[in-house]
């Protein structure tokens, strides 16, 4: 069997817990068993615990996923492992449930949570569904399209320009203008 081009640095994800990665790949590339590898070394050799580890994801789907992955590969180490590996693990399976493995979006919100006033929000804010996140990421877009058609710059001209032709056509971005801005449909990300 010949060795994947990235065989190195995937040896270094697994050992090299002074250095921190950054690792970009494709979907079913290994992100995720290289992830859960690393914490399993980092808390076998002793140099990390389950406590002091974040590990955030996309979805609740893959963050779920990650943390069944890491009890079982927790467990697979276990009966292999030296004494005081064997209790750093055991250890570890104590804390699994409360460690941070969620969405980025979750621990965001554990964040603020902790640090309201620090962060100059409402202590008792909620964060958006993905539903209410999709309008008003969407609202927020439309409003700034409609700022950026009134007076556009050259990257935008340059654009229109294309999509219409050597002319932007009279009324392009008038025609913007002259519908009504829509009601918001919720008024903030988090809310009270």
């Amino acid at each position: 069997m010949t060795d994947l081009a990235d065989t190195e640095a995937r040896r270094r994800i697994l050992t090299e817990f002074g250095t921190s990665f950054f690792v970009e790949a494709a979907a079913g590339t290994g992100k995720t068993t290289g992830l859960v590898g690393r914490i399993v070394g980092l808390v076998r050799t002793g140099a990390g615990t389950l406590d002091r580890v974040v590990a955030v994801t996309f979805t609740e789907k893959a963050a779920g996923e990650m943390k069944l992955r890491l009890r079982s590969e927790i467990e697979k180490a276990r009966p292999l492992a030296a004494p005081e590996e064997r209790d750093r693990l055991e250890r570890a399976l104590e804390q699994l449930e409360l460690a941070r493995i969620g969405t980025m979006h979750a621990f965001c919100g554990d964040l603020l949570h902790e640090r309201p006033v620090e962060a100059g929000i409402d202590p008792l804010f909620e964060v958006a569904s993905q539903d209410e996140a999709e309008a008003l990421a969407d609202e927020a877009f439309e409003r700034w399209f409609q700022r950026v058609l009134a007076d556009p710059p050259e990257g935008v001209r340059r654009i229109l320009r294309r999509r219409w032709g050597h002319a932007i056509p009279a009324g392009a971005t008038a025609k913007c203008h002259a519908e009504p801005p829509r009601a918001p449909r919720f008024s903030s990300a988090l809310a009270p």
